[in-house]
């Protein structure tokens, strides 16, 4: 197959709307945003051997490069517009270009993405996906709003992709019922993007950031960019019935701590706005729970059953430490 025969048999889905004048099949797309709005742009690359595994499913990498782009977004409080395919691939397989593109369909449709672009080359299997959101006026989320006395909360639960990675690593050597297994790489290989959260708390939190590095590590973003601290308490940290049946030790809890790729968000709420913050959490299905609040000063002081608990000697995860 051509380069061109590759995009218009895969990845020509979607005609032009009312918000996408020229889409895919010229040299760039036209569109038009939504008036009054402000344009959120994100992007993310996947790599082969970094961030998945060689002979990972093609249906969960499709599905995957979008739910993380989708996740940035819904952190900073935005609704999904428009994205932007470049792949990079050793062969042009059927088989593998299906099962990409239908599990990358999958999710775009779920939230209304229309794929309008991108590029198609050989070389060793890379995905990166351009995207663009938007905002309404005067609604935004960033990691600098928090302030001390806001508490801090995390949606759905924590730890289960990490879990996902060792298995995946052939690191956890625990024996492990079968169904925990296949849970832990669920969420490891479908993350489930908390768009509806994300465009609900805009409203009402102070600061967000998706829990992609770990949740030490991303909570430690917002504490530097909002310049202060934070006190968390490791018993209020939501987490599945499958995790916790692998809390053995304190050491299995920097799995929780410091493990990434959960996509859950993280966000930050003045005490006048919790009840709102259920309300929401009622009404898009999506659980969330209160694990800690903001401090004056610096850094992070962990707790378990009122007593300190020792911060990891690592946050979290970093393409270069």
């Amino acid at each position: 197959m051509t380069e061109q025969e590759i995009i218009t048999r895969y990845f020509s889905r979607h005609s032009a709307d009312a918000g996408v004048e020229i889409g895919i099949g010229d040299d760039g797309a036209v569109v038009r945003p939504p008036k009054s709005s402000r344009l959120v742009i994100t992007s993310d690359t996947l790599n082969e051997g970094v961030h998945f595994a060689p002979g990972c499913k093609p249906g969960d990498l499709g599905y995957k490069v979008l739910a993380v782009n989708l996740s940035d977004l819904a952190a900073m409080g935005a609704a999904p517009l428009w994205a932007s395919l470049n792949l990079s691939l050793a062969d042009a397989e059927h088989v593998w270009l299906e099962g990409f593109s239908q599990g990358l369909f999958q999710l775009a449709d779920r939230y209304g993405v229309r794929l309008i672009g991108g590029d198609v080359v050989r070389g060793p299997l890379s995905v990166s996906l351009y995207m663009v959101g938007f905002l309404e006026p005067d609604l935004m989320l960033t990691r600098s709003g928090a302030r001390p006395g806001d508490f801090i909360y995390v949606s759905g639960t924590i730890g289960d992709a990490a879990m996902g990675v060792k298995l995946r690593d052939g690191i956890q050597h625990r024996k492990m019922a079968k169904a925990d297994h296949e849970y832990f790489t669920l969420r490891l290989n479908r993350p489930e993007p908390k768009v509806n959260l994300g465009q609900e708390i805009v409203s009402c939190a102070s600061a967000a950031i998706d829990i992609s590095d770990g949740l030490l590590s991303d909570l430690h973003q917002i504490l530097l960019m909002s310049e202060v601290g934070a006190q968390i308490e490791l018993d209020q940290i939501p987490l599945s019935k499958a995790m916790r049946r692998q809390l053995k030790t304190d050491k299995d809890w920097h799995v929780v701590l410091t493990g990434g790729d959960d996509y859950e968000l993280m966000f930050t709420v003045c005490p006048e706005h919790q009840d709102a913050i259920e309300m929401i959490s009622e009404k898009t299905a999506c659980p969330t729970r209160c694990i800690g609040r903001i401090t004056q000063g610096k850094g992070i002081e962990l707790s378990r059953s009122g007593q300190s608990f020792s911060l990891p000697d690592k946050l979290g995860f970093d393409h270069f430490s």
